[in-house]
């Protein structure tokens, strides 16, 4: 068994690192396209665990990264002796390349539990800005009542329907089919 082992959450059995090729002493990659066969957009997510836990050092962890058709590795995730295992979304980069080309990979990295860290805060630092959008847009909504259906109670407080939050959710999921990306383009540069 070796150090660590992944599997696509809901579509693969578990891939022992053995399994994956290794490039380096402390890099693997898995070429999703003829290991586990399926229409790799149809993987969502992966969960990469250690075997052994006490077999990767304190000050190291393993990163996950995704390529795909060539394009860059893009950092999706860490595990280390102190956290084991996790579940990571692919979210397969798109750039119109050819699968032919350069494949889905999936990509193994040993690196410093320090370095990885701060990946992880970027990484989580762009969900809570995510987060804050959707806040924004749900206060924007209830502006939307000001035209007589909100009732200022005091400075502080607001009246609404019952069911704000069920027609803002709906107007935010129909919002969402048609342009996934409107809460996290720059809108700096409009």
């Amino acid at each position: 068994m070796g150090l660590f082992g992944l599997m696509f959450v809901g579509k693969s059995f578990p891939i022992d690192s053995g399994q994956l090729t290794q490039i380096s002493q402390t890099n693997w990659v898995l070429d999703v396209c003829q290991t586990v066969k399926p229409n790799y957009g149809d993987l969502k997510e992966v969960c990469l665990y250690l075997s052994a836990p006490q077999a990767l050092d304190p000050n190291a962890a393993l990163g996950v990264y995704v390529s795909c058709g060539g394009t860059d590795w893009q950092y999706r995730g860490c595990i280390s002796s102190g956290r084991p295992s996790d579940v990571f979304p692919t979210n397969w980069p798109t750039a119109g390349q050819d699968l032919v080309a350069g494949g889905a990979r999936i990509g193994i990295s040993v690196e410093p539990r320090a370095e990885l860290e701060q990946k992880e805060s970027t990484r989580l630092g762009k969900k809570e800005e995510f987060a804050k959008r959707v806040a924004l847009d749900l206060f924007r909504f209830l502006e939307s009542f000001n035209s007589g259906c909100v009732t200022q109670v005091t400075s502080d407080q607001l009246v609404v329907p019952a069911n704000f939050l069920d027609r803002w959710f709906t107007k935010f999921q129909s919002k969402f089919r048609r342009d996934p990306d409107f809460l996290t383009r720059d809108r700096d540069k409009a």
